[in-house]
């Protein structure tokens, strides 16, 4: 969506709209836009939202309602029939028309989590339609997250028409946003793809090393993939006055799994935690029982990610990485935690993600340890994925700077929009300027390229 070349026409539209019409109808002209953008990418699924859209809020009224009339087993059994209905939902066992709606995933979650919440008192049922319908369609999160709260997202679309056009800190700061999220996308993450994309498929084409090094990319397009989204999100939003959640703070620097978890689609992390983990009982009752509870989640969010024995395996692999993890620490075996190891750990289980199946997967790996190093081949191999000079320059200085500027984040616990926008206005102008350049010059885009290469679309 975001890669589309409408987009920009589109997003300007609702902008410029969202400032001229009444400030009392902002949230219904928001709803409006979220509707029809999900429509154009797909009526079927616009149809799906609306009706659980529908569904959820009238749900949240009744529960809360029930509740308050001291009918808690009546709410209690709403509830859970909705949450089962919800996880169904999820399953993907359904036919291909609902199963692979737009965003179907993470506004389900987003659902499962607001009725949790009324049940359980932590906040109130919303009584005006529009309000829970953009909670749902906001058109920035809709398609890949992050995955929002009820209680964090209402109240800013409440807020709206506080919002004002003057605000210039605001605006620069989303424009960095947009800028650093298309760059991490099309000049770094797309340029990777076309080289990971003829490796994964023709793995018997390529030696030991094509094949380390297709993993070593892939661990790399995929982050900037999923986290130039997350950015362009936030970007978007944040120029309507909406704060979402920040996805990613540099994961490949993480020291350990749990660590990497806290760092990597940290709103799906954070919401397993809440709402499987802490209930299952979390780390309260013994290192095994924690154990067993790691497991499930982790393999609640392989399930989530695909239908296919590979994602069960990719997120068993990081369940049984924190389960040594944990019992490491019990015994004083700090290196588990090294950041070298981990980022290994991550790119490893990154392959089972990557791969058409679990056949695929295991082949891969089999002959990336077993089919050796032939360096008289690797210019014929280089000449097949065609990596010039300069694309390979391109895409070593896209690497390089993806990582400095996470490592500078890192240090300074700032994001890199926000630590620019708080420099001179020549420095901001330049960083925007050169931002701009590399995208219109470096990036991937022209007739063939579609938003559905985004990769956390199919999810």
């Amino acid at each position: 969506m975001f890669v589309s070349m409408m987009f920009p026409v589109f997003l300007g539209m609702v902008v410029t709209l969202f400032f001229l019409l009444p400030k009392k109808g902002r949230p219904v002209w928001l709803l409006f836009a979220s509707y029809a953008c999900c429509g154009w990418m797909d009526l079927r699924s616009l149809a799906v939202l609306v009706i659980f859209s529908f569904c959820i809020w009238a749900v949240g009224m009744h529960v809360e309602d029930a509740v308050g009339a001291g009918h808690k087993k009546a709410a209690k059994v709403c509830a859970v029939v909705t949450i089962c209905v919800c996880v169904l939902l999820l399953s993907k066992c359904l036919p291909d028309s609902i199963a692979m709606s737009v965003g179907l995933s993470f506004y389900v979650f987003q659902g499962i989590g607001y009725i949790m919440d009324i049940y359980q008192g932590k906040s109130h049922a919303e009584r005006n339609f529009v309000y829970v319908g953009c909670y749902f369609a906001f058109f920035p999160k809709l398609v890949s997250g992050p995955i929002e709260r009820g209680q964090a997202f209402l109240p800013q679309i409440k807020r709206l028409e506080q919002v004002t056009l003057r605000d210039r800190g605001r605006l620069s700061t989303a424009l960095a946003y947009l800028l650093w999220g298309y760059f991490m996308k099309m000049v770094v993450a797309d340029r990777l793809a076309a080289v990971v994309n003829p490796i994964f498929a023709a793995p018997t084409s390529f030696d030991s090393f094509w094949l380390l090094l297709g993993a070593l990319f892939y661990t790399v397009q995929i982050y900037c993939d999923f986290a130039g989204y997350s950015y362009i999100a936030i970007g978007c939003a944040k120029i309507f006055g909406i704060e979402l959640t920040q996805n990613f703070k540099a994961p490949y620097f993480a020291c350990g799994i749990a660590d990497f978890w806290r760092r990597w689609h940290i709103s799906l992390g954070a919401w397993l935690r809440d709402y499987l983990y802490i209930p299952l009982g979390g780390g309260r009752k013994g290192l095994a029982r924690k154990c067993v509870n790691t497991m499930i989640i982790f393999l609640v969010c392989g399930a989530w990610h695909g239908r296919g024995a590979n994602f069960i395996v990719w997120g068993l692999l990081h369940g049984f990485y924190s389960v040594v993890e944990a019992c490491g620490k019990k015994k004083g075996w700090g290196a588990l935690s090294f950041c070298s190891v981990t980022f290994l750990e991550v790119a490893f289980a990154w392959i089972f993600f990557r791969a058409s199946s679990l056949g695929d997967a295991f082949f891969y790996i089999g002959r990336m340890f077993t089919a050796g190093f032939c360096p008289k081949t690797w210019m014929q191999a280089r000449m097949g994925l065609q990596l010039s000079a300069m694309e390979i320059l391109l895409i070593v200085t896209g690497i390089c700077t993806v990582w400095a500027v996470d490592w500078f984040c890192t240090k300074r616990q700032i994001q890199m929009p926000v630590f620019i926008q708080q420099k001179q206005n020549v420095v901001r102008y330049l960083f925007f300027y050169l931002l701009m350049v590399f995208i219109f010059i470096f990036g991937v885009y022209g007739p063939g390229y579609s938003a559905e290469q985004f990769i956390y679309m199919r999810f």
